[in-house]
């Protein structure tokens, strides 16, 4: 997005993988021109309720609007901190911390044996991070690419329990350790699950459910004894009431480019603080993505941790912008952002060579 001023802001949609991803695209650039163009971006409270109430669908975006809502949002906090010369953090009510804690997500593509997790769990410890995320149940055997549904078989669910015993021996007792799920279990299956690895001291336990079944996210966390994190799917103020309200989340994972940009976000993480929840902004996406989130998670007095990819060997997206957060980590944290706006800047080589391909 730019203004006529010259100032350019950026958003990311927070649709990484799946479908959809396409139809958001469209939708923003629908958006953009009915809602945003011609309007002043520092007003950004009005603009975010016009593209929700304005717009019929909005009231109840789903991944879709809610997409398209939160990578403008986005962009229009980025001018806003750009013309202004400040972080966005700064422009949300200032810092809460000096150093972002950080989780590291991704380090176990194409592992088979617990052994071998442990191996890569020790180099997760190794690079300074003193939290790590996996979901024990992603892969099946040999690596490869596998997903519960609803039930998990016996031979499964061994290993899956294999797999978390082995990474905690690994990492010892400093380390926490967060057990994703995605959402792929019912209660019962996640119920039995959960009190084999609960003597593990599972920082806490993901998705253990239906996305949107609160109540069954919180018969898994009163069966289980272990903390419940989840929200990534969710899109509305009024979705995650429903989970604050059940006392179904102990960890709320609202999705910057989902849950409404910084303006949608911000509002979750006021309503979770009301209910006692600590946020964890979910991010899996691009380098965009991860700069939103740690911009808000500098300035919520609630924020627990953040979730980080710091490597992507399977592609170049961190090279879209100039200084992606994901290479500033230093002994599992992240420096207090000094930049104006999210704190990056696009890459246009890479952009130019993005429509080239898409051509």
């Amino acid at each position: 997005m730019q203004t006529d001023e010259g100032l350019t802001g950026a958003g990311e949609i927070g649709l990484a993988y799946g479908s959809g991803g396409r139809a958001a695209a469209e939708l923003l650039l629908e958006l953009a021109r009915t809602r945003i163009i011609g309007k002043d971006p520092f007003r950004t409270e009005a603009l975010f309720d016009a593209m929700r109430r304005d717009t019929f669908w909005g009231h109840v975006p789903g991944p879709i609007f809610g997409g398209a809502i939160s990578a403008l949002d986005q962009a229009l906090w980025d001018i806003k901190g750009k013309a202004l010369g400040q972080p966005v953090h700064v422009l949300l009510g200032g810092a809460c911390r000096d150093r972002l804690r950080l989780y590291c997500n991704g380090w176990y593509r194409g592992l088979g044996a617990p052994a071998a997790y442990a191996e890569a769990a020790q180099g997760v410890k190794a690079r300074g991070f003193g939290a790590l995320k996996f979901d024990p149940m992603k892969l099946d055997a040999t690596g490869r690419s596998d997903r519960v549904n609803r039930h998990i078989g016996r031979a499964a669910e061994d290993l899956a329990v294999a797999r978390v015993m082995a990474v905690r021996e690994a990492v010892g007792a400093g380390i926490d350790i967060c057990v994703e799920l995605h959402g792929n279990m019912w209660p019962m299956d996640s119920i039995r699950f959960g009190r084999r690895i609960a003597h593990l001291s599972p920082f806490f336990m993901e998705e253990v459910a239906d996305a949107e079944d609160a109540g069954a996210a919180r018969e898994v966390g009163l069966q289980t004894g272990i903390a419940i994190a989840g929200g990534e799917r969710l899109t509305t103020l009024g979705d995650f009431r429903r989970f604050f309200e059940a006392r179904a989340l102990s960890v709320a994972q609202p999705d910057m480019g989902l849950a409404g940009g910084f303006t949608g976000v911000r509002a979750i993480a006021a309503l979770a603080a009301a209910h006692e929840v600590y946020i964890q902004p979910h991010n899996c996406g691009g380098p965009i993505s991860t700069a939103a989130c740690v911009q808000l998670s500098f300035a919520i007095p609630n924020f627990l941790i953040q979730e980080i990819f710091p490597v992507w060997p399977e592609d170049d997206r961190l090279d879209l912008v100039d200084a992606p957060y994901e290479r500033q980590i230093e002994d599992g944290h992240l420096p207090l952002p000094t930049r104006p706006g999210l704190g990056v800047v696009l890459n246009r080589d890479y952009l130019a060579r993005c429509k080239r391909m898409d051509a």
